[in-house]
């Protein structure tokens, strides 16, 4: 028997929602996409004629229309909460652009009034859900490379941001955009238990008044570390990501894994010297028998998170992306903030 599809709208024809959102669910078999909202006019109508949907530049009329289950909240980040409560007050299911709001207050409200509600709420979390990411973690769980103890996320690029990401007031920066992204990863690999954060925030091209510049580490309670170095103001990409464990190192290079890695009961029997002579003068060294491959991401293991979200509604089990989790980015990008203290602002 075919399911009936569930009613879905969509706030926000920006970037994410016109490039992501809505051609994904007007094809979608679990969602049938009821209408969209956008201020601007002319969106609204090539949304009609793209999608065949209906449109509303009141996002409330959008909320309002008949057979919407759930909707989308993909436009800016300071608009969030307010149209996040709008939606709940109407019994709808949430599915927020991240980061989830402004502030880790105006996140927890919402995180409240949801399971107040008994409403599904979450967060697109694209990497996460990413082939790369769910490759990565597969192989962290095999034991392969030992337990981790630090990991190294890079983004880089050499632009000039003027847009309204850019600007403070609409919750623009890099910490926010990027960091949302790179921080939930990040968590999800070594651990909410965080102890420790260190952050600096910096301006060197970005035209607005927003880091473009932003450099995170993470301790956990357990000893593990992260760190998260976004920079929009970089002539060469110098990482992209590297995972450092007990027994081997994954690196990410050209779109695939390279993973070096020994066994330890393998290695041959070595002892301590504690002498202050060094025998003939010469420096510790070692024979490590290591294993490398470089390993193709596995495509099949991306998380469609439309159909997760479709199965979270009608099945009434957690999302894929949990409200605790954003949340937990959201309180840390504001560990972040306080630690970082004002912009560094460094003229090119």
């Amino acid at each position: 028997m075919k399911r009936k599809k569930i009613g879905i709208g969509v706030i926000g024809l920006g970037r994410i929602g016109w490039q992501f959102h809505c051609p994904a669910l007007a094809k979608h078999r679990d969602f049938k996409l009821v209408g969209v909202a956008d201020t601007d006019a002319d969106r609204c109508r090539e949304a009609e004629e793209t999608f065949g949907c209906a449109s509303h530049q009141d996002y409330v009329d959008l909320l309002d229309a008949p057979g919407l289950q759930v909707v989308v909240i993909a436009a800016p980040t300071h608009l969030h909460k307010e149209m996040a409560l709008a939606s709940l007050r109407r019994d709808l299911h949430l599915y927020m652009e991240k980061p989830l709001a402004g502030d880790a207050r105006e996140a927890e409200s919402i995180v409240r009034a949801a399971k107040r509600r008994g409403k599904v709420l979450s967060v697109y979390q694209p990497h996460r859900a990413s082939a790369q990411t769910q490759h990565l973690r597969k192989i962290v769980d095999s034991g392969e490379i030992g337990q981790v103890y630090r990991i190294r996320y890079g983004r880089f690029n050499c632009v000039r941001r003027d847009d309204w990401q850019s600007l403070k007031q609409y919750g623009g920066g890099m910490l926010n955009n990027y960091g949302a992204h790179y921080l939930d990863v990040l968590l999800q690999m070594i651990g909410y238990d965080v102890k420790r954060v260190f952050c600096q925030l910096r301006r060197v091209l970005s035209l607005g008044d927003a880091e473009d510049v932003v450099k995170v580490v993470v301790e956990t309670r357990g000893g593990a570390v992260g760190e998260v170095d976004i920079n929009q103001a970089l002539a060469i990409n110098p990482f992209e990501l590297e995972v450092w464990g007990t027994r081997g190192t994954v690196v990410l290079e050209e779109g695939k894994f390279r993973i070096r890695s020994f066994s330890p009961e393998k290695l041959e029997p070595k002892k301590l010297d504690r002498s202050l002579a060094s025998a003939e003068r010469k420096y510790p060294r070692d024979q490590i028998s290591f294993k490398e491959r470089l390993v193709s991401i596995d495509k099949r293991l991306q998380v469609d998170l439309y159909a997760d979200l479709a199965k979270a509604i009608r099945e009434g089990k957690e999302p894929f992306v949990k409200p605790s989790e954003p949340l937990a980015v959201m309180k840390l990008i504001e560990r972040c903030r306080d630690e970082g203290g004002k912009i560094v602002v460094t003229s090119a």
